[in-house]
């Protein structure tokens, strides 16, 4: 994938993963083959507070990442879930694997618990926002996470699974926040439903890190983002056979003008019709004031796909 000009890789992942270790329903062996032949590049071990050693298991030519889902206290609300990836086996907020059902939680600030993440090595970001039933002014208080679940496969069971508009929310306030997709799998039914596509420099651990901390992904349910590029006011985005291409600029009410047609039924900025006949789309100027662009696309199965935001 040309990612803002630099060639990378484009590796499919699952970064939220439960498995028998906790209320999973596949063993991680299972687990681990299942995504890898499905064609995953990239699976994230993420069982509830606690950090399983990855290194026993055939990793079937995908790269492995260790984490945990952490639930620091969050008083008057339901707990935090902080998914928490590339953690160390004795990361001091996780309970020891034989003893989780019995340590439970933790009841360190949130904060002190994402700093932690961040001081070893790792990566944290907030999960499931809407199941959760947090609104912006939640998501607020905590920072120096390098994501949000815009979309969990798990939560859809419940008509959860989006949580697009706390992030544009965010987005609109002035906090920089990227977006993930996950199957935050527990059982059958949330298999292959949401990834993340990482465009590492690399096909290593080392290099997937490094792409997530600089924002170097984007989420989603099946349309590929081929390319995307930004040079001075044009924003460009190339990707799969889509049905529908929406250039979100801040607001969403001022005009966005693409060089593309606009099919029956269009908006302003938005190509909608049986197919989009174009692989290419560009946003030709974007309105003063407005504080990022981020670019969504659908295609004819209604599965999304939105980039990270550029921020200007």
């Amino acid at each position: 994938m040309n990612f803002y000009g630099e060639e990378r890789l484009a590796l499919r992942a699952n970064l939220h993963t439960h498995t028998t270790h906790s209320d999973g329903h596949f063993a991680p062996e299972s687990i681990i083959r299942l995504y890898a032949n499905e064609g995953y590049d990239v699976l994230a071990l993420t069982d509830h507070r606690q950090v399983h050693d990855i290194s026993p298991y055939d990793p079937c030519g995908m790269i492995l990442i260790q984490g945990a889902e952490i639930h620091p206290d969050n008083p008057g609300n339901l707990r935090w879930h902080i998914l928490c990836l590339n953690l160390p086996l004795d990361f001091k907020y996780a309970a020891p694997p034989d003893q989780y059902k019995q340590v439970g939680n933790t009841d360190a600030p949130v904060q002190e618990v994402i700093d932690a993440v961040n001081a070893a090595g790792g990566v944290a970001a907030v999960a499931h926002p809407y199941w959760c039933q947090y609104g912006s002014e939640m998501v607020k208080k905590v920072k120096n996470y390098f994501a949000m679940e815009v979309y969990n496969t798990e939560c859809r069971g419940i008509d959860k699974a989006y949580s697009v508009q706390t992030w544009d929310e965010l987005l609109l306030d002035g906090y920089k926040v990227n977006a993930i997709a996950v199957d935050d799998i527990h059982g059958p039914g949330a298999l292959f439903g949401g990834w993340t596509v990482i465009c590492a420099k690399e096909r290593t651990r080392e290099s997937v890190m490094e792409a997530l901390r600089e924002g170097a992904f984007y989420a989603s349910q099946g349309p590929e983002f081929r390319s995307l590029a930004v040079d001075g006011t044009t924003v460009t985005a190339e990707f799969s056979d889509v049905v529908e291409c929406c250039f979100l600029a801040g607001t969403g009410r001022r005009a966005i003008a693409c060089d593309a047609p606009l099919g029956p039924g269009s908006r302003i900025g938005v190509i909608n019709s049986a197919s989009v006949d174009v692989s290419t789309l560009k946003l030709r100027e974007v309105p003063k004031g407005e504080n990022f662009v981020r670019c969504h696309i659908r295609d004819a199965k209604g599965r999304h796909a939105w980039s990270n935001p550029v921020y200007l």
